[in-house]
This record gives C-alpha cells, sequence and structure tokens, in this order.
C-alpha cells in the first residue's frame, strides 16, 4: 500500500509502498476513505523540537481520519466489518486512574494515533477498537475526518 512516511529524523516525508499492517486481537484495520491535516502533522514535516521529542522513524504519520472496517481482531466486540468509523486519536491505556474513572481522553499512559503507533496517512491503518467511534452509513467520510478537531474545540468551549 501507499503510505506517507517520517522516513529519518530530518525535514520532509516520503510517500512509500509498506506492507499493510495486520490488526492485533483488540484492533481494527480500515480503509482510510479522508484524513485532515493537523498543525501536529506540520511539526512531523518540519522536524520541529514538538516532533523530534515523540517520533521515532521510520513511521506512517497522521491521525485524523475516517475509514470503513475490512477487518477485525478476534477480541474487537461492538465492531464489524463494513462499519464506517471515525478516530479517536487518543488511545487510553485502559488501566490507569483516569481511564477507570471515565476520564480516557486525560489517560495518564496515552499514547498518540500517528505519533506513538502508526497512523493514517495511508491507504489502510490500523485503530485500537478503543478509538473507533461508529457514523452512519450516510455520513461523508470528510466530516468523519474532522470529528476529532470538532470535538476538541466543542469540549473546550463547554
Amino acid at each position: 500500500m501507499k503510505a506517507v512516511v517520517k522516513e529519518k529524523a530530518a525535514p520532509g516525508a516520503r510517500l512509500m509502498d509498506v506492507d499493510v499492517p495486520e490488526p492485533g486481537p483488540r484492533d481494527v484495520l480500515i480503509k482510510v476513505k479522508a484524513a485532515a491535516i493537523c498543525g501536529t502533522d506540520i511539526h512531523i514535516m518540519e522536524w520541529t523540537p514538538f516532533a523530534q521529542a515523540r517520533i521515532k522513524p521510520p513511521m506512517i504519520f497522521g491521525h485524523e481520519c475516517s475509514g470503513e472496517v475490512v477487518k477485525v481482531g478476534d477480541q474487537v466486540k461492538n465492531i464489524a466489518v463494513g462499519d464506517l468509523i471515525a478516530v479517536e486519536t487518543h488511545i487510553p491505556d485502559e488501566t490507569c486512574f483516569m481511564c477507570r474513572t471515565g476520564l480516557q481522553h486525560i489517560c495518564e499512559k496515552m499514547a498518540i494515533v500517528g505519533v506513538h503507533v502508526d497512523g493514517v496517512f495511508a491507504e489502510y491503518a490500523k485503530i485500537p477498537a478503543v478509538c473507533c467511534w461508529k457514523l452512519s452509513k450516510d455520513t461523508k467520510p470528510d466530516l468523519g475526518a474532522i470529528l476529532e478537531p470538532w470535538g476538541g474545540a466543542v469540549n473546550g468551549i463547554l
């Protein structure tokens, strides 16, 4: 598959052929339908101090997207092949105090799609099922791709 890869610790990125990832038991594999570019992605491209402190090349970046589920891990129960999903970028560890008290969005050991694990600037992406929000079949993929930043904005003003 084609993917945008931060190949080395320097400015830039490359469009490369890489293997399609295989989902783990608690992951889904999606065919990316739409992806948005975030300020984080610009930091990664420009190789700013922010990126240098977090990114371990080579890796696929990008984290705001929607996609169609094409494969599910054997422990995934709430998502099925064919579902359209939006990706929640923050991967909670599900064990810390914050996660156990329903505050996964401020997980003490949080990882981020496209920063700490391979991201969504690719034809296919492996996403933890906990990070998938099911969308109705008639949702435009472009809208699904911006739900994560939209949610952050709404949360900030409420």
